[in-house]
């Protein structure tokens, strides 16, 4: 017996009316009255696509306007979206690395037609929600911390190219991330704001590691003075292994480029195809 979906049982989306969880005013017990309706198509993984009409209430005594709870559990007011597919698109771009085409295919296998533009709009909008989501779990992250009995504050930064620079502040123990923001450059004065954000919420961490950026070491010295601070063995070691091996490494730079070795594998990269999963899983079996 073939299994059939919620989103493959209508041919025209079905009609869903919504109204507020309750019929007469919080404040007053007054009998609401319907204020205006709006309509609207959802579009969601577990059933697809519907037409909306939700019902507005109000008050006629304290003017109180009254929504449905329930939607806006479903979906962000004014997107025609819902928060299920916000959440599937923002992991696939940034915990799957899927590129856009990629994830326009998944999306139609699951009966949803959505355009690239769409696509990096949910996105950013991922982005936004959980950048919100971390704010607000502020309060328990930081009861978290009290019960650990601490936190070890890992704080470094990345960029590629000419982009600003994003600079993070893990707690080593649970590896959640405490606070991330974006900076010109690895310089005290943009650092020592961040480093003092992380103290107000979270507190004098136990410890701290990061790298031997100068500004790193002067931000950590006028934020956190007498903390224990210590230097990460990776960065420790990559700067040692640069010391000692760059006459080395400046001679295999040297032959590689000699021989034009980069614009060979260029080359090569852009003949390789890209194969499903499903396709490479048989080859390997």
């Amino acid at each position: 017996m073939s299994r059939v979906s919620a989103r493959q049982s209508f041919q025209e989306p079905p009609l869903v009316d919504f109204y507020p969880e309750f019929e007469h005013c919080a404040i007053c017990g007054e009998k609401l009255n319907i204020l205006k309706t709006r309509q609207k198509k959802l579009v969601t993984l577990e059933i697809g696509a519907l037409q909306v009409k939700e019902n507005i209430l109000v008050c006629p005594r304290d003017h109180e306007v009254y929504a449905s709870e329930e939607l806006r559990r479903l979906s962000p007011a004014g997107c025609k979206f819902g928060f299920d597919v916000l959440v599937y698109v923002g992991k696939a771009i940034f915990s799957r690395n899927c590129n856009v085409k990629e994830i326009i295919v998944e999306l139609i296998e699951k009966n949803i037609c959505m355009s690239e533009r769409q696509i990096g709009y949910l996105g950013r909008k991922f982005i936004i929600y959980l950048a919100l989501a971390h704010r607000q779990s502020c309060d328990y992250l930081n009861m978290a911390i009290k019960r650990r009995g601490g936190y070890i504050l890992h704080i470094d930064g990345t960029c590629e190219g000419d982009s600003p620079m994003l600079f993070t502040g893990i707690d080593e123990l649970s590896g959640v991330v405490l606070e991330n923001i974006k900076i010109p450059s690895e310089q005290a004065d943009a650092i020592i704001p961040f480093l003092a954000e992380i103290r107000e919420r979270y507190g004098v961490p136990l410890g701290l590691v990061h790298d031997m950026g100068r500004g790193i070491l002067a931000a950590v010295a006028t934020v956190f003075p007498g903390v224990a601070d210590f230097i990460c063995h990776f960065h420790f070691l990559r700067d040692i292994g640069k010391d000692m091996m760059d006459k080395d490494y400046q001679k295999v730079r040297k032959g590689l480029k000699k021989h034009g070795i980069r614009a060979s594998l260029r080359r090569k990269k852009k003949r390789l195809v890209r194969f499903p999963a499903a396709i490479l899983n048989r080859w390997v079996c």
